[in-house]
């Protein structure tokens, strides 16, 4: 979209046509081998950032349920570096739990909103609206 734009401005603006050299640029996160990160593969570079969260403090790399392949550590770094600021935010965009596995998801709610309640230092009713809040989500998501 953003090629079509500017080749329609440089059009309109009788400018001489030029090769994009956009084509060929990495955009944030390319990693020649990503697939080497495993589960974090889809965060590419930045893999390598979360890792080290993991290495920090071991228990951020603990699976959030057994059903899904999330960590805690992904939820750290998604309110630190990515900004999410619910959990909605981050079982639904971030790592599309509510999608994959809705059960899990909500089941995951309270140590994600735990998590994300000591990164962004929130408190306690913060923490426990947002379950509540995901949790009633969720049920729209869930097999009966």
């Amino acid at each position: 979209m953003a090629e079509d734009c500017i080749d329609q401005a440089a059009t309109l603006a009788e400018l001489p046509e030029k090769p994009a050299v956009t084509a060929h640029l990495n955009i944030h996160g390319f990693h020649k081998h990503a697939g080497k990160f495993q589960n974090l593969a889809s965060y590419g570079s930045d893999s390598i950032a979360i890792q080290d969260l993991i290495r920090n403090e071991p228990s951020l790399g603990e699976a959030l349920h057994p059903a899904l392949i999330y960590c805690a550590a992904e939820v750290i770094w998604a309110a630190r570096v990515e900004m999410a600021r619910t959990v909605e935010d981050v079982l639904a965009r971030r790592t599309r739990s509510l999608f994959l596995n809705a059960q899990a998801a909500s089941a995951m709610a309270p140590r994600v909103a735990a998590l994300m309640a000591h990164e962004l230092h929130r408190d306690e009713t913060w923490q426990s609206q947002q379950v509540r809040d995901f949790q009633e989500l969720a049920r729209n998501y869930q097999l009966s």
